[in-house]
């Protein structure tokens, strides 16, 4: 055995996915009307929910929360920040006026104050987190505080002999107040630093909304996307179906009933089709009987005298028109009247039928023999000549003499015919009157015989 002949051969394979293709077509196709409906508004409906769904969450987790727990952590770092470098301009105005005056309220001012700068750091080292650029500057600080704090607690202490003369060495205390102004604009660079990070993260969560827009828009292209197919679907699968069910019913309500309706999905409507395509053969059916039956004779099946008059009619047209000559036989049975009387109307009706069926088979041609009236029938000879006319004419009278009773208690038929020929068009009814004179010849001279006009 080869390798493609085998279980896993390319053949096999393909067979087998085309296989899976129609199992999964069919089980499509055979989903119902409410199936159809449900996979419609699904499909409208569930991207818009997942949307609306996913961008809540996105929002918050990437936008709000993020962003509110940045703005409050900044707020309040930049804050206090402003708050020490605030202090540090108090301090550095405090020792400067107790270096000079030695007044003890200035210390007191100093050491609220020191205590205020040193519980703002402790809020800042609280709300730093675990932001390492800002922790980074905070240790910065700190350092720089603790040095001074340290320096300027050293310089309260210094005193002289005279009270209310200020401190002992004011040139060393003005020198560690100045450096309390170095401090405030090295904490001002800080606060620059922070603001460059404040507004980076702005920036980020600027781009961080630009992203959700970007979202956003995907989200309601693909809902719209998605509604189109939910809307394609109930198009295809109802509305076309619908339509076409509506252009079938406008077909056959004008009278065109040769295109049926052609439904595939869904099941329901295609079951609807499939009623109507019979429906409609049956109407078909209806109408070609009732339109064969009012072209008939009822009791003998032969063409009736309306078909006779419009077959005449189109005889004559076709004469003006160049067509070739024809002839119109009459024919009459013989003492019909007295069959009736002595066999009866069902025998009579009998024997029309038998005269009919001969005339039927012999005629040149069958969709040219009519029941005239009661017991007289009709036959238009088309491209016939007066010679061939009387010899059809002749082959008919004796084939109907040559009947031979299915019962003994039926009497024996003859007729008499009347034959017109028409080389030239003329009035139907002039025709007519001359094969019926010719046939009351013919019963004149004794029945049962063919007379040809003059």
């Amino acid at each position: 055995m080869t390798q493609e002949d085998g279980a896993g051969s390319p053949q096999t394979e393909a067979s087998s996915r085309a296989g899976l293709m129609v199992a999964v077509t069919r089980r499509i196709r055979g989903q119902s009307l409410r199936s159809w409906m449900l996979i419609a508004m699904v499909c409208a409906v569930l991207p818009l929910l997942i949307s609306a769904l996913t961008g809540y969450s996105v929002y918050h987790r990437t936008i709000v929360q993020p962003f509110r727990d940045v703005m409050t952590r900044q707020h309040d770092v930049l804050l206090e920040f402003e708050r020490i470098q605030s202090g540090f301009w108090t301090l550095s105005s405090a020792m400067n006026k107790y270096a000079l005056t030695g007044d003890e309220a200035y210390r007191e001012v100093f050491e609220a104050t020191r205590q205020r700068v040193e519980e703002e750091f402790r809020n800042i080292e609280a709300n730093a987190g675990a932001d390492p650029h800002l922790r980074d500057q905070l240790t910065a600080m700190r350092a720089i505080w603790s040095r001074l704090s340290r320096d300027a607690q050293e310089v309260l202490t210094w005193r002289t002999a005279e009270e209310g003369s200020g401190v002992s060495n004011v040139a060393a205390a003005l020198a560690v107040e100045q450096e309390f102004p170095v401090a405030a604009n090295q904490l001002e660079s800080v606060l620059m630093r922070i603001r460059d990070v404040s507004e980076a993260n702005h920036a980020r969560a600027l781009e961080a909304f630009r992203r959700l827009e970007y979202w956003a828009l995907a989200a309601i292209l693909v809902s719209i996307g998605m509604m189109g197919l939910g809307g394609y679907i109930v198009n295809r699968a109802i509305v076309l179906s619908a339509d076409q069910l509506v252009a079938g019913a406008r077909r056959v309500s004008s009278g065109e009933h040769g295109t049926p309706v052609q439904i595939s999905v869904p099941p329901e409507l295609a079951a609807v089709a499939d009623a109507f395509n019979r429906m409609t053969r049956k109407i078909v059916e209806q109408e070609t009987r009732l339109v064969e039956q009012a072209r008939r004779d009822g009791l003998t099946s032969l063409l009736n005298r309306r078909e006779f008059d419009l077959r005449l009619e189109e005889r004559m047209d076709s004469l003006a028109a160049g067509g070739a000559p024809f002839a119109l036989l009459l024919g009459d049975v013989d003492h019909f009247k007295q069959i009736n009387d002595a066999h009866g109307h069902v025998t009579g009706d009998e024997v029309l039928r038998r005269v009919a069926q001969t005339l039927e088979t012999n005629a040149p041609d069958a969709e040219n023999a009519f029941r005239y009236g009661g017991e007289e029938f009709a036959l238009i000879l088309p491209d016939s000549s007066p010679e061939a006319a009387q010899q059809t004419a002749e082959q008919l009278r004796r084939a109907i003499g040559e009947l031979t009773p299915s019962d003994a208690a039926l009497p024996d038929v003859t007729m008499s015919f009347g034959l017109a020929f028409c080389a030239s068009p003329i009035d139907p009814d002039a025709l007519v009157r001359s094969a019926d004179a010719a046939l009351y010849e013919a019963k004149a001279q004794g029945r049962n015989r063919v007379v040809t006009s003059a």
